[in-house]
């Protein structure tokens, strides 16, 4: 779906600052895509190359079928930027046009919009929670409330890739959870891929399923989710996922210990009481110093048990219990 290769970008204007070196990745289809970073990573720089708000100076940039975004004319990055809907960190609503008027902005600049463009407009907003808010003006609107007419709005010509550049930053965090579980619900029954940026691991967390993350217009790791939050190797990365208590080699130099194993659990087990029968059966002692659940929806158990390693791997083997790596 997108495919950046060595690509590189300065802003003569600033010193020639570098944004991005060498930037190499690929975005696959069917997948929602997270770009973590502070301020500064490159992240925001990263976008505005895919949606042809900047260009690069080196490399090449695919999006769709288009090899080269260098080399589009007028019309073909209309068309691409037609096919990419944007969701920012501040809404950018006319204040002067109700909600309707403003989830359909995108059409009525390029032409009159019709009856069929305003039936979707008001079945968007009713797919957002706004049922009842088509005459309102922003400023009768909550910041959430604001921000979901954003997401109709970027919906309204029918997409099918989906940008958030920080798209819940200015949010509480009630507010934050609604809106990543709406984008989440919007690309599976839209059928849209998702590229989110941010600076807070918690929105990966929740909502990913690949991570990149930059660090002075570089990529330094990328990976599914799972293995970015539980096999973290830059400092970077390590910093951010220490942010949602996820990092094992913390935990690993926190209890100084080698008799330490991580066990992966299938949806299915969760429920299961197999770690209480095996202490039982077992007849052993173990310390449970982490559990959770990740966003896929598998059960994460970091467990220390001293000596009793080989008994505790050969039980759990039987109970198809994942036994990723030892800490």
């Amino acid at each position: 779906m997108i495919s950046l290769k060595n690509i590189s970008k300065k802003y003569k204007n600033s010193g020639d600052e570098i944004a991005l070196k060498n930037v190499s990745i690929d975005f696959k289809k069917g997948l929602i895509h997270g770009i973590i970073g502070i301020s500064g990573a490159g992240k925001s720089t990263l976008i505005r190359l895919i949606n042809t708000l900047e260009t690069y100076d080196e490399g090449n940039l695919s999006v769709f079928e288009y090899t080269d975004l260098k080399k589009l004319n007028k019309e073909s990055t209309r068309m691409l930027r037609k096919r990419i809907g944007m969701i920012f960190q501040t809404d950018h609503l006319l204040s002067r046009k109700t909600v309707l008027e403003n989830v359909l902005l995108p059409i009525s600049i390029q032409r009159k919009h019709t009856l069929e463009d305003i039936n979707y407009a008001k079945d968007l907003l009713n797919e957002v929670g706004l049922k009842d808010y088509h005459n309102r003006y922003p400023s009768q609107l909550s910041g959430g409330q604001r921000q979901r007419v954003g997401i109709a709005r970027a919906l309204i010509n029918r997409p099918e890739l989906l940008i958030c550049d920080e798209p819940t930053s200015a949010l509480d965090v009630i507010t934050t959870a609604q809106i990543l579980t709406l984008i989440k619900t919007i690309s599976k029954e839209h059928h849209i891929d998702v590229l989110i940026v941010t600076h807070d691991m918690l929105v990966i967390k929740e909502i990913c399923d690949t991570v990149t993350v930059m660090q002075n217009g570089e990529i330094v790791e990328s990976g599914i989710l799972d293995d970015i939050l539980f096999k973290a190797k830059h400092p970077q990365t390590q910093a951010f996922v220490r942010e949602v208590g996820l990092d094992l080699s913390y935990i690993r130099k926190l209890y100084n210990s080698k008799d330490l194993l991580l066990l992966k659990f299938d949806e299915s087990l969760v429920q299961e009481n197999i770690i209480a029968d095996m202490i039982n059966i077992l007849n052993i002692d173990i310390s449970i110093i982490y559990a959770n659940i990740t966003p896929h929806r598998k059960g994460i158990m970091v467990i220390q048990a001293e000596d009793k390693q080989k008994e505790i791997i050969d039980f759990l083997k039987d109970k198809k219990v994942v036994i990723d790596y030892v800490v």
